[in-house]
């Protein structure tokens, strides 16, 4: 590992030692997952890190999360909620996130009151300051903190003192939740995320990992690819079977977007 970089692991580590007890709002991906093994050595294994399973994410991504978090050694609580409970989210406005991600964390911060002094950190990172994102507005109204920003660490700094420490999630593409695939202004229901979810599950099959499948507000659906995968979806047989399954989703009309999908990794 590079001077620079140890630096700011050694940072991070202080920076969250310096909060006394800390919980990690932890998803499993690149950055909650750094941050947690960054907050298990700075708190010599108090550190816990709380996992909102929810119908958003696929099942595969809540188990990796799990086994993940005992890779580290870490306590982890699973909070098991319903964001189709919630109206300011099913709606489906611009702001979707803010609803979700400050209803999630408020869970978060009652679930840590039977905990006094207890921190939340979130990993939210440097590139995540560029992007407007409603859910940064949740992050700084509840107060949680931001170690890694406040580290400036970006993420192709994480990704590589993830790889450096061995973790496996060093080269993991990035998952966003399942509604982010709905048009905005769409309700999101049960049925929708379940399509969207085994359409991507079924382009996973033919080896096209890092795709998002699209609802549009025509009932058609959108398939985004990164640039290696275009040449997966040219074979006639493959196509085929992409079309018929996704009309037994439901959809009528498939369109591919030619647009380089942003997904690749280190």
């Amino acid at each position: 590992m590079n001077r620079q970089l140890t630096e700011k692991y050694n940072t991070l580590r202080s920076l969250i030692a310096a909060k006394g007890r800390v919980a990690v709002a932890f998803s499993g991906g690149v950055d909650s997952t750094l941050l947690l093994k960054a907050a298990t050595e700075a708190t010599h294994g108090r550190a816990i890190a709380l996992l909102a399973s929810t119908p958003l994410q696929p099942e595969a991504e809540t188990k990796g999360a799990i086994a993940t978090a005992a890779s580290i050694g870490a306590p982890l609580e699973v909070r098991h909620l319903d964001p189709l409970a919630w109206p300011g989210f099913v709606s489906n406005p611009p702001d979707r996130c803010y609803h979700c991600k400050k209803t999630i964390y408020k869970d978060f911060q009652l679930f840590l009151a039977n905990q006094p002094d207890t921190v939340l950190l979130d990993g939210t990172n440097m590139d995540d300051l560029h992007d407007d994102r409603p859910g940064h507005r949740a992050i700084r109204e509840l107060g949680v903190k931001t170690p890694l920003v406040e580290a400036k660490l970006d993420k192709a700094e994480i990704r590589t003192l993830s790889r450096e420490l061995h973790l496996a999630t060093w080269n993991k593409p990035s998952a966003s939740c399942l509604a982010t695939r709905i048009a905005t202004g769409l309700s999101i229901d049960h049925e929708k995320l379940v399509a969207v979810s085994r359409c991507e599950a079924y382009l996973h099959a033919f080896g096209i990992q890092n795709c998002r499948v699209r609802l549009r507000p025509d009932n058609s659906a959108s398939i985004e690819l990164i640039a290696n995968d275009f040449n997966k979806l040219s074979k006639q047989e493959v196509r085929n079977k992409v079309l018929f399954f996704f009309k037994t989703m439901g959809f009528m009309k498939v369109f591919l977007d030619l647009s380089e999908r942003i997904g690749k990794v280190l």
